[in-house]
């Protein structure tokens, strides 16, 4: 599948969310500030805005799969491999449930070295922190309070975000996280163009 279909695909599936492409930076997180990664393609930050709609919609086997179109056809950081040292926040924009997925990576000599993750809601509060959130997931086998850290583990250690795991009960998070460090990578990226010219 070439790179059009993909944004094509993904730019419908903005368009019937009744998201609008107009919003402004608080309501789209990160993406704003990543144009410039890619400023000769108007489609790019709509793209990024697609996949979050995917991903909070669709069946995971898609999600993955679109995921992984994306990150391939426009060559995105999956690594720090060409990243600058410095703290990279990605953030996405709001889910339905008014939660914005945040990481904030701290890299040194192109490694990982700090990470943290949470989903923020548009009232300040967190999902973390959230005793009572935590408790009704714990149903589920896991919750944010057990699951957040643990990816932060592994990204530390794997330093390589397709190389984290999902706990049980926390796939649509796992991917939540990728798509927040895929951000926090482009920036960081973005950075060491900045000081190479």
């Amino acid at each position: 599948m070439n790179s059009k279909f993909i944004f094509f695909i993904l730019f419908l599936g903005v368009v019937f969310s009744g998201i609008s492409l107009a919003q402004d930076c608080k309501e789209d997180g990160s993406l704003d500030e990543i144009k410039a990664y890619m400023p000769d393609n108007a489609y790019f930050k709509t793209g990024f805005k697609g996949l979050h709609f995917v991903l909070e919609t669709h069946p995971i086997n898609e999600v993955d799969t679109l995921f992984w179109k994306l990150i391939n056809a426009y060559d995105l950081p999956v690594s720090t491999r060409r990243s600058a040292d410095g703290t990279y926040t990605g953030e996405s924009p709001y889910d339905q449930f008014d939660y914005k997925h945040v990481v904030e990576i701290t890299i040194g000599d192109q490694k990982i070295t700090a990470v943290k993750y949470n989903e923020i809601h548009k009232d300040g509060s967190d999902k973390i922190s959230d005793i009572k959130y935590n408790e009704q997931m714990s149903a589920a086998g896991t919750s944010p309070a057990i699951a957040y850290p643990e990816m932060e583990k592994q990204l530390l250690e794997k330093q390589k975000i397709w190389d984290v795991d999902a706990t049980s009960g926390a796939t649509y998070s796992l991917y939540r996280f990728r798509y927040a460090v895929t951000l926090a990578l482009i920036k960081s990226e973005m950075a060491a163009g900045e000081n190479n010219e």
